[in-house]
């Protein structure tokens, strides 16, 4: 059985591991293989560890790191002249290490993988432009709570999609990844074929748009990592929206709490654990 041509995976951060624990519940049952997948932000790191399969090294090798990393600021680093915030650094290191030389022939031989990213307008600088992308992104989740928000496509922001299998390192795929998660001063400025890159989730937090449809017909499975209310959520009998049953119990940007991270997983294997005996039910 094969019910879901495509799947999408939302950004959010930390909170995105509770997909993986999702997507580990779910896949044995439903024999989950899509053809394309989307992600936006940490959602393309977590789509790509699963597409690899090293989704569960992923995870160990972040809560090690993380573990390790005792502040998200490093205030006496400003004196050194040394970087004050370690986000880069760990996220960098624990992809590299996580995709091996058989993962990535894993990656390249999969489903096609897109990273959604976002080009700022050309009037706007890589710190601007994250500053006014997330401050629209924020005013419109709050006024109207899109799913899909607008505004910033309206300002002047540009979708690119990066592709992840065209990647021939580990480091390549680490720096196609970050810059679909690109916010500085968290992430420094990134840029893709000579192009400023920032976090997708600013065009489309929930990259629906990575995906054109109308390239082959096919229901997609989207696995989002905030709340949102019913009437919110597009009605489209082709995609299934799936949420968490409640908040992911960590900062999206904290890098100091390994727990956090194994809740967020362990929230989202029983999630799925749920929505298998739901789901079967309705068949």
């Amino acid at each position: 059985m094969k019910d879901f041509k495509y799947a999408v995976f939302a950004g959010g951060g930390c909170r995105c591991l509770w997909q993986v624990g999702f997507w580990n519940a779910v896949s044995p049952e439903l024999n989950l293989k899509p053809d394309i997948v989307a992600g936006a932000s940490a959602g393309a790191a977590m789509a790509a560890m699963i597409m690899a399969g090293t989704e569960n090294i992923g995870l160990q090798l972040m809560k090690e790191a993380v573990a390790a990393n005792k502040k998200n600021f490093y205030f006496r680093n400003m004196i050194k002249k040394e970087r004050v915030l370690p986000h880069y650094d760990i996220y960098r290191n624990t992809m590299i290490k996580t995709f091996n030389s058989d993962a990535l022939t894993r990656l390249k031989k999969g489903p096609e993988i897109r990273a959604l990213c976002a080009n700022p307008p050309i009037y706007l600088g890589a710190v601007s432009g994250t500053v006014i992308g997330l401050l629209s992104y924020t005013i419109e989740k709050h006024i109207t709570h899109p799913v899909h928000p607008k505004l910033a496509l309206s300002l002047g922001y540009r979708p690119m999609v990066i592709k992840l299998n065209d990647c021939n390192t580990a480091e390549e795929l680490a720096d196609m990844i970050i810059s679909s998660s690109c916010t500085p001063p968290i992430v420094p400025v990134m840029r893709y074929k000579e192009k400023i890159t920032l976090d997708g989730g600013i065009i489309d937090n929930v990259p629906v748009s990575a995906i054109n449809r109308d390239e082959a017909p096919g229901k997609m499975l989207v696995l989002m990592t905030r709340l949102y209310k019913a009437n919110r959520i597009p009605n489209d009998p082709d995609i299934l929206y799936i949420q968490p049953s409640k908040l992911p119990p960590i900062a999206k940007w904290d890098y100091t709490n390994p727990s956090g991270l194994q809740d967020a997983y362990d929230l989202g294997r029983r999630d799925g654990e749920t929505f298998i005996k739901q789901y079967k039910n309705q068949l």
